[in-house]
């Protein structure tokens, strides 16, 4: 009997905790229908008073953004190699961190040999040049003589011709006759001597005279020569990586590449970083960029892609088990370009929104929207009363919302309808 009388007890302890929850259950609806009634009244109170707005669909702007990583870079930076052939350093001009323009020296080789043989050359010509001075002086004066010579047999000639008497005797005729012929014979071989003394120089002059040019142009090959034994910037930049190892008569051992330093360009910074496959099919080069770094908070800088290369360099996954093949995943490297740099320096990290799509698309205030997920609509307005009118939207650009399908622009929507629209509303009551 204490067995029954405990079992019955049992069961009523428990009809009464399932009353209890069943009562509270009930309590709870019926709060529950009451804010709710209470939350329609006031919406049908609202949307009594509240006036209604219409407004047109308009053409918005939107874009789809990728976001990709890269590292702000030098625009590009040039290495200057040691030249073994040109021997041992005779100075170097700058310091790390310097500063330097286009054509300024960086550093000069040993060059005592080439200077001393520029300086001969220049000797040489000198002389070869004076040689040519003293044949065309002596070339001029050889040319008068002639003229002189030339001058006088002529006139002597005349002279006799002229003065000579027909009365004279036969003999006296025949002895000037023999006395001119013997001083134009004379005149003749002087001539012809000072003629050949012209042309013996004539082609001295000529020998000297490539003599003159031989000598300039070994002068200049000597000189080229020396200027490259200075060596300058042909860019503009900050120096870096100075091999601290290389000084005043060093000197470089055969078949050794040995960089001297860098010269990190003052051009613009540029980013660079590397993109998968997927990202490569959707990035290419001239679409707009913003970048942003954690380094520097709340800030944004432009730009754009500027080079998307076409060819991948392949990566090998880790992995730990030597046994198993390793996977090889390609990337592509690429490169942006800024609008400013300011505040970004190079070995920054960033982060770069690329602008992959951008459309004019239908829009309407994302207040104007109800429903959710495929079950979305506005209310319209058709033939003057209130309608509802199911939509497709699309991406959400700020307070707007794309509309692909159920809106036309001349269509008039609700703009900030409540919860609890009257559907059929006459507009013109």
């Amino acid at each position: 009997m204490e067995t029954a009388k405990g079992i019955g007890g049992e069961n009523e302890k428990v009809r009464t905790s399932r009353q209890k929850k069943w009562i509270l259950l009930g309590v709870l609806v019926l709060l529950f229908i009451s804010v709710m009634l209470s939350i329609a009244v006031i919406e049908v109170n609202k949307s009594k008073s509240k006036p209604l707005v219409l407004i047109n669909p308009t053409e918005k702007k939107f874009i789809k953004t990728k976001t990709v990583s890269g590292r702000v870079v030098q625009s590009h930076a040039e290495t200057i190699y040691l030249n073994v052939t040109k021997g041992s350093i005779q100075e170097i001009f700058v310091k790390e961190g310097e500063t330097v323009t286009k054509g300024q020296k960086l550093f000069s080789y040993e060059g005592s040999t080439v200077a001393a043989e520029l300086g001969q050359a220049e000797v040489n010509k000198k002389l070869a040049e004076t040689s040519v001075t003293q044949m065309k002086e002596q070339i001029t004066s050889l040319e008068q003589d002639i003229r002189e010579a030339e001058s006088t047999t002529t006139t002597t000639t005349t002279d006799t011709t002229d003065t000579t008497d027909t009365t004279d005797t036969t003999d006296t005729t025949n002895t000037t006759d023999a006395v001119d012929i013997a001083n134009i014979a004379t005149k003749a071989s002087t001539i012809q001597s000072i003629q050949a003394e012209l042309n013996k120089v004539k082609a001295e002059l000529l020998a000297a005279d490539l003599k003159v040019e031989k000598y300039t142009l070994q002068a200049e090959k000597l000189k080229s020569e020396l200027e490259t034994l200075t060596v300058i910037s042909n860019t503009a930049g900050v120096i870096s990586n100075l091999n601290q190892n290389v000084g005043q008569g060093f000197r470089a051992k055969e078949n050794q590449q040995l960089a001297i330093m860098q010269i990190a360009s003052n051009d613009p910074f540029q980013i660079e970083g590397k993109l998968t496959e997927a990202e490569k099919a959707k990035i290419t080069s001239g679409q707009s960029i913003t970048v942003t770094s954690n380094v520097v908070a709340n800030k944004k800088w432009k730009g754009k892609i500027s080079e998307v290369s076409d060819y991948p360099t392949y990566k090998t996954n880790a992995n730990k088990n030597k046994d198993i093949q390793q996977e090889t995943n390609p990337y592509y490297s690429f490169k942006a370009s800024l609008d400013s740099q300011k505040g970004l320096y190079p070995g920054y990290n960033t982060m770069l929104d690329v602008v992959v799509q951008s459309k004019q698309l239908l829009a309407v205030p994302e207040t104007s929207i109800m429903g959710f997920g495929k079950s979305t609509y506005v209310y319209v307005q058709k033939k003057g009363k209130i309608q509802k009118q199911k939509v497709e939207t699309g991406q959400k650009g700020g307070k707007w919302v794309a509309i692909l399908k159920g809106l036309k622009e001349e269509d008039k929507i609700e703009e900030n309808p409540s919860w609890i629209v009257r559907l059929g509303t006459s507009l013109f009551d």
